[in-house]
């Protein structure tokens, strides 16, 4: 869907979008790493044709052990199939993963939703795709300014905590 802000325009020439039509879903998972040596803070997200599934969530945990090879702290909300991933690598594989969660219905408190207000609402408004390539391609460009802007610190200040 697009996200619809208010925008400057010529006096007289309301800006039009033009949706096209159909429904194409796909789900973007977000996350932010700290790197092992220099602790440098960065936005990593991954995206999925559809809705995010049991399958998805451990093929891209698993993605994140074999890259930091050690014990990983996972800090996410509530969503149900978060606690099933959980279950799974906490009974298949204890030593790869903690989990730990944000309190239920704390969106305020958790610094990947700041990122992508952000991306929506300072990189990506009033954007509509044509294609599903060309909003992948236009997700990611957003996130990499996020990164290389360091934004990241900001998404943490507005949510109160320290990283």
């Amino acid at each position: 869907m697009p996200n619809r802000t208010h925008t400057w325009a010529p006096v007289g020439e309301t800006p039009i979008l033009r949706e096209v039509p159909g429904r194409h879903n796909h789900t973007c998972i977000g996350f932010i790493t700290r790197t092992p040596v220099r602790h440098l803070l960065q936005f990593r997200f991954t995206t999925f044709g559809g809705a995010a599934r049991f399958e998805d969530f451990a093929f891209l945990l698993t993605d994140i052990h074999y890259y930091y090879r050690a014990k990983v702290l996972i800090l996410w909300d509530n969503l149900p199939s978060h606690h099933a991933v959980d279950a799974y690598f906490t009974e298949e594989r204890p030593d790869w993963f903690e989990f730990e969660y944000f309190p239920a219905y704390s969106p305020e408190l958790n610094p990947v939703e700041f990122c992508w207000n952000k991306m929506k609402n300072d990189y990506l408004p009033n954007f509509i795709p044509t294609t599903d390539e060309e909003l992948i391609r236009a997700v990611e460009a957003a996130a990499s300014r996020i990164n290389e802007e360091k934004k990241i610190m900001d998404c943490f200040n507005v949510a109160s905590i320290k990283p």
